[in-house]
């Protein structure tokens, strides 16, 4: 029994950080993104908004890594810029092929979570 029980506690030891750890983004980045998803969507109260943009934002961290969602996000943001100031993120190819992807994800995202 005692053999079993610290096989069963070194296998929760061993496994834990890779469960932890899989595309985590930092509390930091997901509160900032929870504000602004709040901010953007003003007409819900506070409490049902904390939770549908957490619950948007934990669907978008399935898909992409911190670094990933910080580069597509900041594109995605700025794309509409006018003249060259935009052109950096519009025309960039490598943000450019990803950003498809971060745009269905983050439909996608919104409709599973009830936000408009």
């Amino acid at each position: 029994m005692k053999i079993a029980a610290k096989t069963l506690l070194l296998a929760g030891i061993v496994l834990t950080p890779t469960f932890a750890s899989a595309n985590d983004f930092s509390t930091a980045t997901r509160v900032q993104y929870v504000m602004d998803c709040l901010t953007a969507n003003s007409q819900m109260n506070v409490y049902e908004g904390v939770h549908k943009c957490s619950c948007v934002i934990d669907k978008i961290s399935e898909k992409f890594t911190q670094t990933q969602f910080e580069d597509l996000n900041t594109a995605y943001m700025y794309k509409n810029l006018p003249a060259d100031r935009g052109a950096t993120f519009r025309d960039d190819k490598g943000i450019k092929s990803d950003m498809k992807l971060f745009e269905e994800t983050n439909e996608e995202a919104y409709k599973s979570c009830r936000l408009r």
